[in-house]
């Protein structure tokens, strides 16, 4: 008799790719970085898996951001070096995706950013009767849709074993260029919500299962391009590797294996399990080139910083949620822009 075909591992496959499709991770200046997608490596990292055809998932990402605060005493020494330099309490990034299986090796996504800027605040130098005057202007708090990104990610490898991906895409200006200060001044373009320029991002990714342990790979290339106000971000890179383990064994997780079809993983049909949990643990890292405004280079922009970050996601259903915290292990961010302290991150996906 021929078994019919069970959808759980479809759904399983979706339900970790939506928990981290298309999701942008917050770079190190007010913009957000190359999306990262793939099927829960990490929160960064991503994997080589793509959906399966017609298949689709959709989900929503939460990024708290803290970053070392500065007093006004700080950023008005910047200031008195021309260095103008800005802080805030918190950035938040709440993202919504959705990405389609377009064939069993072709997966497209969209995702759009929601952003907010806490308190912020820029140093600021000024003469008077030749009279040097620094000091802080509080610029209010900024909020409003961001950069939506595009991305296609074509799986190159077969089967069970390892694998390997390239993705491309585009971030699109669909954000926000003409929000104010609390002065009533257009706020600088890396503060605004978006930046209003198309750049090409384009990247790759690997994995390989060892076990009950997955290790995968991932590294995204964002191009930046010029903008409003005749700003070009700095270019913007970000990668790393991540381990993940499955608690329990795969027969344990998944049950027995029935219909494999064509020695592709997308495709098995096994008895589905009420719930599971994954252990994840990254290693990533983000770097931002400096920024030109009207063809002049700012020498106090960009940087990088590498982290740490444990995290934990949960499989029930059609739904799975994650968790992670990151912490640096090391930064070297230049002074207009504060050092890392922490990021949280959340996310929610369901498959369809």
């Amino acid at each position: 008799m021929i078994q019919k075909p069970n959808s759980a591992p479809l759904v399983r496959r979706a339900l970790s790719f939506c928990a981290a499709a298309a999701c942008a991770t917050p770079a190190l200046a007010d913009h957000l970085g190359p999306s990262a997608f793939g099927s829960g490596a990490g929160m960064a990292v991503f994997d080589a898996a793509t959906l399966d055809a017609a298949h689709w998932a959709a989900g929503l990402r939460l990024a708290y951001t803290r970053p070392d605060r500065r007093s006004d005493a700080e950023l008005a020494a910047l200031a008195g070096q021309h260095v103008h330099a800005h802080n805030t309490d918190y950035n938040f990034v709440a993202s919504v995706s959705a990405a389609y299986g377009v064939t069993h090796h072709l997966t497209v996504s969209a995702e759009l950013p929601f952003v907010r800027r806490d308190h912020l605040r820029e140093g600021t130098h000024a003469h008077s009767s030749g009279v040097a005057l620094n000091g802080v202007e509080p610029l209010g708090t900024v909020a409003g849709f961001g950069d939506a990104t595009i991305l296609a990610k074509y799986r190159l490898s077969e089967g069970e074993g390892p694998g390997f991906a390239l993705v491309a895409g585009i971030k699109l200006p669909t954000g926000s260029t003409r929000h104010l200060s609390l002065e009533g001044d257009r706020l600088e373009t890396e503060h605004q919500p978006g930046t209003g320029s198309w750049d090409p991002i384009f990247g790759a990714s690997a994995s390989a299962p060892i076990g009950a342990v997955t290790v995968s790979a991932s590294a995204l290339y964002q191009l930046s391009t010029t903008g409003a106000q005749q700003t070009r971000l700095g270019d913007r890179l970000q990668g790393g590797l991540a381990v993940s383990h499955r608690l329990g064994s795969r027969a344990q997780a998944y049950g027995e294996l029935h219909n494999h079809h064509h020695g592709d993983e997308l495709d098995e049909h096994v008895a589905p399990k009420d719930s599971n949990w994954d252990l994840f643990f990254e290693v990533a890292g983000e770097w931002e080139g400096r920024q030109k405004v009207g063809g002049e280079v700012d020498q106090a922009s960009g940087g990088a910083w590498v982290y740490a970050a444990p995290g934990v996601r949960f499989n029930k259903s059609r739904w799975s949620a994650s968790a992670s915290f990151a912490v640096p292990l090391w930064q070297h961010i230049r002074a207009s822009h504060p050092n890392q302290r922490y990021r949280l991150t959340l996310s929610l996906g369901r498959a369809f």
